[in-house]
Order: structure tokens, then C-alpha cells, then sequence
């Protein structure tokens, strides 16, 4: 009777020259993902730009020269932009604003540059702001020049820019998520 001294190796069947691939079905979620957040995000960002529009269509208006009445629901930095000859500015225009205890408030050439343009194509730049620091009708009037108008609301940035960067967002990440899966199922093959 023989033994043998030497130990036995196992070894693996011999590969058969294929390896596991992903299914195509990562290649169709990748290019799925990215169309759904791209028409996502561009949703979000249009309905985010529309309804800044309309908010802007709401601010108080009145003719230059004018006094008008203006209702604040909300404690915050409200902002007086001049729609007309753009080349008008704060220096041009006499601006008083009396808050709802007869106070006379503080108004701020407004720091940097913002332009929005209405539905009607008339574009509005902000020329100054003012805190309101009441809820409260506030009373505001524009002399100095006798052409255009004033508008007072929120800063349309803080309106419009939230929910556009969100949609842009969404858009882009969802793009570089289906670039991903799509790259990995080529990679794999």
C-alpha cells in the first residue's frame, strides 16, 4: 500500500472566458433617471420663476410723483425699485417712507445690483430698501422726477432664486447620477 505525502490541492474549474456583466437594465435606469430629474428640475425651476412673476405683479405701485399705501403682513427688508428710464437712480428720486405708528423710516441706497422684468417686458430695478420692522400699512411717497413708476416688495432674489436653484439642482444631479449608471453598465460589459 502506497500513500502519498504530498498534500492535494483543490483548484476552481478553468473560467470560461466570460465574466458577470450588469443586465442592460442599468444602462435604461441610468438614461431613465436622468430624463426624469432633468424634466423634474426644469419643472420646478419654470413654476419657481412663474410664481416670482407673479409676486411681482403684486408689488405696491404708484406713479412718480405719488404717495401710496402699502400693507407689510411680515416684519423684513422690503425693497423700492424704479420701473422706466433705467438710468434713474436713488439721487434722482425723493422716496419718504412713515410706518404704521407715524414714524418716518430709514431708507438704504440698496447694495448691488438688481433687475427684474415683468410679464409685460417693463424692467424694474431696485434703488433702495428699507426694513419693516411693524406689520402694518406704510405709507410711501415718490417725488424728484415725473416720469415712471416705484415698486415696493421683497427682494425678488430671495423670491425667485430658491426654487430655481433647487430645479437647476435636481437637473444636474440627476444628470451626473444617470452619467454614473449609464458609465458603470458600459464599463462592465
Amino acid at each position: 500500500m502506497r500513500t502519498d505525502t504530498q498534500p492535494r490541492i483543490a483548484t476552481s474549474p478553468r473560467p470560461s472566458g466570460t465574466h458577470s456583466r450588469p443586465s442592460r437594465s442599468w444602462f435604461g435606469r441610468g438614461i431613465g433617471i436622468a430624463v426624469v430629474g432633468l424634466i423634474a428640475g426644469l419643472v420646478i425651476g419654470v413654476t419657481s420663476y412663474q410664481d416670482s412673476q407673479r409676486e411681482i405683479d403684486s408689488f405696491t405701485r404708484v406713479a412718480v410723483p405719488g404717495i401710496v399705501t402699502m400693507q407689510v403682513d411680515e416684519p423684513g427688508q422690503q425693497v423700492v425699485y424704479y420701473e422706466g428710464d433705467q438710468s434713474v437712480s436713488l439721487r434722482d428720486l425723493a422716496v419718504t417712507i412713515i410706518d404704521p405708528v407715524g414714524s418716518t423710516v430709514a431708507v438704504a441706497p440698496y447694495e448691488g445690483e438688481l433687475i427684474y422684468e415683468t410679464t409685460n417686458l417693463t424692467q424694474g430695478r431696485a434703488l433702495a430698501s428699507f426694513e419693516a420692522t411693524q406689520i402694518g400699512a406704510y405709507e410711501i411717497e415718490v417725488s424728484g422726477i415725473d416720469t415712471g413708476q416705484v415698486t415696493v416688495g421683497e427682494s425678488f432674489s430671495r423670491i425667485a432664486l430658491p426654487g430655481i436653484l433647487a430645479g437647476l439642482a435636481i437637473a444636474g444631479l440627476s444628470l451626473v447620477a444617470g452619467f454614473a449608471l449609464w458609465l458603470y453598465s458600459i464599463l462592465r460589459r
